[in-house]
C-alpha cells in the first residue's frame, strides 16, 4: 500500500513537471499548478481546481466525481479540472495547451449517455412522457446538486437532455452530437421558452418560428471541445450554459438551421423577457452583441422591464449570431442575488475578451442607467471575465 502511494505521489510529481515543462509562463508571471498526491488517497479532503476545499450542500466523494466526471483521471482524480493563476491575479485560467484531455476530441459525446437518459429520452420520442414540464417540477432536488464546481472547469451529475417535440417549437442544431444536455433548472427554461414561443407564434403562418437551440453541456458535462481539437466552448461545463439562435417572425417560412445573424429586435425583446421570466432558473446573464443589445434597447424604450433585465445582458464579442444564457441553480430574480459573484466564472477568449455592461444601451432608456448607478460598485456591476467561444 506504501509503495503504491508513493508511486501514485512520483507520478503527480512527474506531471506537473511536464505540464510546467511544456507550457512556459509569460514574463513575471507564474503558474499555481494544484497537487494532486493527496488526492490519491480516499480519505484525503477534497479539493477543486484551484486546491480549495469542495464546497458542496450535497455529499461529494471521489467515487462520485469518477462516476460523473468524464476528465476525472485527466484531472489527476481531482474533482474539477485544473486550473493556473497568474501571479499577482485573482484571474484563473485554464491551461492555453490541451484545455481538453485528448479523449474529449471527438466528433459526438453520446457515448457517455447513461442509461437512465436514453430512457428518459425514449419516453418522449415515443409519447410515454407526454408532459415534459411536469416530469422536470417532479424531479427538481430529487438528486441535490447537478452542477459541480465552476462553468468553466466543472461537470454535470444526472443531467437531462432537452428534447424536441410537437408542443416546445425546439430544435437542436446538431442532435448528433449529444450536447443537448443540462441541469434540470436550465432544461426546465428551454423548455418552458419553447412553449412560450409555440403560444406566441401559434398562428398557422407562424408554424415556422422555432427556438433553436446549440450546445448545452455533454451528457456529464466536462470540457466541451471543438470539432477539430481543444479550442471548444470556455464554459459549458456544468449544463448552466446554452447557445440559443435568435428568432425570426417570418411568415410562412421555414426557419433556419443553424445559428445567423438576422436580428428582428422586436421579436428578440419579447424572446429575452421570457428567458428571465421563466419559472425554473434564475438568468445570471446573457451574452450577446453590442450592436443587438442597443438595438434590443431601442425597442424597448417604453417598455419599463429594460430597467430590470438589461443589466443582465451583457456585451461579449463573437456573440453575433447567438444569445449565450448562463442560468443559477435556483429560480428568482435576474442576476441570481445571493449566488457566488459572477467574476469567479470566468472566461477566456480570443485576445483575452472580457464581458461588460453596456452602459451607453442603458442611457438610451430613461430610468435605466440611473438604476444602474444606485446599484453601486457592486461585483454584479463590474466588468466580468467571461467568455469567448467559438462559433460554428
Amino acid at each position: 500500500g506504501v509503495t503504491l502511494f508513493r508511486s501514485l505521489a512520483l507520478s503527480c510529481a512527474f506531471l506537473n513537471l511536464m505540464l510546467i515543462t511544456l507550457v512556459q509562463p509569460a514574463k513575471g508571471a507564474g503558474y499555481d499548478f494544484a497537487p494532486c498526491g493527496a488526492e490519491s488517497d480516499s480519505s484525503a479532503e477534497l479539493r477543486d481546481g484551484q486546491g480549495n476545499p469542495l464546497l458542496s450542500a450535497t455529499p461529494v466523494s471521489h467515487e462520485f466525481c469518477s462516476e460523473w466526471n468524464p476528465e476525472y483521471g485527466y484531472n489527476g482524480q481531482r474533482c474539477c479540472s485544473l486550473v493556473m493563476r497568474s501571479k499577482g491575479s485573482r484571474r484563473r485560467r485554464r491551461l492555453p495547451a490541451k484545455v481538453c484531455s485528448r479523449e474529449r476530441f471527438k466528433p459526438n459525446f453520446c457515448d457517455e449517455v447513461t442509461e437512465e437518459q436514453k430512457e428518459y429520452a425514449q419516453g418522449i420520442q415515443n409519447g410515454k412522457l407526454k408532459d415534459v414540464l411536469a416530469s422536470i417540477e417532479r424531479d427538481l432536488g430529487r438528486h441535490g446538486e447537478q452542477a459541480y464546481c465552476t462553468v468553466n472547469n466543472g461537470f454535470l451529475a444526472w443531467g437531462r437532455p432537452l428534447m424536441p417535440t410537437a408542443t416546445n417549437r425546439i430544435h437542436l442544431r446538431s442532435p448528433d452530437r449529444c450536447t443537448n444536455y443540462g441541469t434540470d433548472r436550465m432544461v426546465g427554461l428551454l423548455e418552458w421558452t419553447g412553449h412560450q414561443v409555440a403560444h406566441e407564434f401559434s398562428d398557422e403562418k407562424y408554424r415556422g418560428v422555432q427556438l433553436l437551440v446549440g450546445d448545452v453541456a455533454a451528457p456529464r458535462g466536462g470540457c466541451l471541445a471543438g470539432r477539430n481539437g481543444p479550442k471548444g466552448h470556455a464554459s459549458h461545463t456544468t449544463g448552466q450554459d446554452a447557445d440559443v439562435a435568435f428568432i425570426i417572425p417570418s411568415v410562412n417560412r421555414a426557419a433556419p438551421q443553424s445559428f445567423h445573424t438576422q436580428f428582428e429586435a422586436k421579436a428578440n425583446w419579447w424572446l429575452v423577457k421570457q428567458f428571465f421570466k421563466n419559472p425554473y432558473a434564475c438568468v445570471r446573464a446573457i451574452f450577446l452583441d453590442r450592436k443587438h443589445i442597443r438595438a434590443l434597447a431601442k425597442v424597448a424604450k417604453k417598455d419599463e422591464e429594460w430597467a430590470k433585465y438589461g443589466r443582465f445582458i451583457r456585451h461579449m464579442p463573437a456573440h453575433k449570431n447567438h444569445f449565450h444564457i448562463r442560468v443559477g441553480d435556483v429560480p428568482g430574480m435576474p442576476g441570481c442575488p445571493g449566488m457566488q459573484q459572477m467574476e469567479d466564472d470566468w472566461e477566456e477568449g480570443e485576445g483575452g475578451a472580457e464581458a461588460e455592461v453596456d452602459t451607453a444601451a442603458l442611457a438610451l432608456v430613461p430610468g435605466a442607467a440611473s438604476a444602474e448607478a444606485r446599484r453601486g460598485p457592486s461585483s454584479a456591476q463590474q466588468t466580468i471575465r467571461s467568455e469567448i467561444i467559438q462559433t460554428r
